[in-house]
């Protein structure tokens, strides 16, 4: 029986994709080197700081991998306060299906908590009469709560646990194929619902690939 369900957040409930990269090319920028938007299909789904410490071993960054960090998420927080936060098709009508047959649901992101609350907040002022996403969702857990983050399972066992509920008793719904291992591995049902950086890619471990979030409003009926 399925008791739950477990939402990656970046590039699956809200489109923030394109503003994680920005901040990754105006950090890049700064040291005379123009970041390919090619390079997202690679990021997307990993913690940042091994993105980053690919981009400061191929561009040669001076500084610490945690100041290159620390700048980086400064500049993505900035650019979350002013850049609109759009909620890809199908979350809102899942969402109302599954508080409609009484499922818990959580988010599950590898990024820190102030990078999920934060665009969560803003994608949720454009719909004033839903609360707080941290009164919406039953749990949101972050990768700063874990030791290690996907496509490790811990992630997703921490949801479940939190939950209360058991790994098998959920379904996922992934973007990246580093989240779709993460799931899988803790025994969750998983669905791989692809961005326009992961359309290309291959998801081992998926039970199904959806085209969006509504398709899988059908899961639940």
């Amino acid at each position: 029986m399925i008791r739950a369900l477990l939402f990656d957040m970046d590039g699956l409930i809200v489109d923030t994709e394109p503003i994680q990269f920005k901040a990754f090319r105006d950090l890049v920028r700064e040291y005379g080197h123009e970041l390919p938007e090619s390079v997202m299909s690679e990021f997307v789904g990993y913690h940042e700081m091994d993105n980053m410490r690919d981009l400061k071993r191929k561009y040669h960054l001076p500084g610490s991998l945690e100041e290159l960090v620390a700048r980086r998420r400064r500049r993505y927080v900035e650019l979350l306060h002013t850049e609109t936060i759009p909620v890809f098709p199908g979350f809102w009508e899942l969402s109302a299906e599954a508080k409609r047959r009484g499922l818990k649901q959580a988010v599950v992101s590898s990024s820190a908590r102030e990078q999920v609350v934060l665009p969560l907040r803003r994608a949720f002022e454009q719909h004033p009469d839903r609360p707080d996403p941290e009164e919406y969702f039953d749990a949101l857990v972050c990768g700063n709560e874990v030791t290690h983050t996907k496509p490790d399972p811990e992630i997703y066992l921490l949801a479940a646990s939190r939950l209360g509920v058991a790994p098998g008793e959920c379904i996922a719904f992934e973007d990246t194929p580093p989240g779709v291992a993460s799931a899988a591995a803790a025994g969750v049902t998983v669905y791989a619902v692809p961005n326009q950086y992961t359309r290309h890619l291959e998801f081992p471990g998926a039970k199904a690939r959806l085209s969006s979030l509504r398709e899988a409003v059908s899961l639940l009926t």
